[in-house]
This record gives structure tokens, sequence and C-alpha cells, in this order.
């Protein structure tokens, strides 16, 4: 009786063990970006040391018009890579930046490695299908990140 009692007891802990080491489960975040996702709104408000503020802003009823590329496609994929497709009005691919993505609490890292490198950190909050993404960047390429940024994307399915 004492050894099947002492069998038992190993049993469970080998099981509790097993389980623990077992695959770490995922953000709730990181689960709901994998996926195609599109844009639907960007807003950028530029500050420059030698010029006004100015804002850039479009959304899906003047993307093409004013960006003059199709709302840009992000892939999320589930082994942390991930790759953005950037088209031309009459859908030819133009670009086609990819790299890696961590998710941290509520920050979104993507490294991108290809065809230059980069990094770009900003909060993100999905909601349903859609994710807004917020956080300073260089947008005039005057090389100080502070140009506020605010973009939603829409999960294509």
């Amino acid at each position: 009786m004492k050894n099947i009692l002492h069998l038992i007891i190993c049993l469970a802990i080998c099981f509790i063990a097993f389980t623990s080491i077992s695959k770490p489960v995922r953000s709730s975040l990181t689960s709901q970006l994998i996926g195609e996702w599109r844009n639907v709104y960007v807003k950028i408000i530029i500050h420059n040391k030698t010029k006004p503020v100015s804002t850039m802003e479009a959304d899906s009823t003047n993307w093409e018009a004013r960006l003059g590329i199709k709302p840009i496609r992000t892939h999320f994929m589930e082994d942390g890579s991930y790759y953005s497709e950037y088209r031309n009005a009459k859908d030819s691919l133009i670009r086609r930046p990819s790299g890696i993505w961590n998710i941290k609490d509520d920050s979104l890292t993507m490294m991108q490695l290809k065809p230059d490198k980069y990094v770009l950190k900003v909060h993100v909050k999905i909601e349903n299908d859609h994710a807004t993404f917020s956080g300073l960047i260089d947008f005039d390429g005057e090389g100080i990140w502070n140009d506020e940024y605010l973009g939603i994307q829409k999960k294509f399915r």
C-alpha cells in the first residue's frame, strides 16, 4: 500500500512537472495579432526642427490618392516572423520588408531585417478585428524619433 501511494505521488509530481515545462502559453495579444492586417487609417504628426508642425492623415476613403499606394498588408506569422506588402495602384508588389516581431505587455517590437535593418516599437491594442498602433517614429528622416504615429489596421480573413 505504501509503495502504491509513493507511485501515485511520484506520477502526480511528474505530471505537474511535465505540464509546466510544456510549450509556454502565448499572450492573448500575441495570439490575436497572428494573421494578415491591412491599414485603414493613419495619422502622423510631424515635428521637424526647421519646419512648423504638420499632420499627414489618410483613411480608406483617400488612402491611394494621399499616399500613392494601396493599404499596406502586414502578415504576422506564428513563428515570430513578419512581412509587409506595399502595392501600387495597379496592385503590383513594389516593396516587401520582412523581419521578426514580438510582444511584451502592450508593446510590439518589429525588427526589420530585409531589405535593410530597422527597429519599430509601438503600443498595440486589439479590439475585435481592429488593431491600434501608436508610438513615436522618425517619419521625416531627420534622425529624431519625435513624430507621433497612430495607425489602425483591420484583420483580413
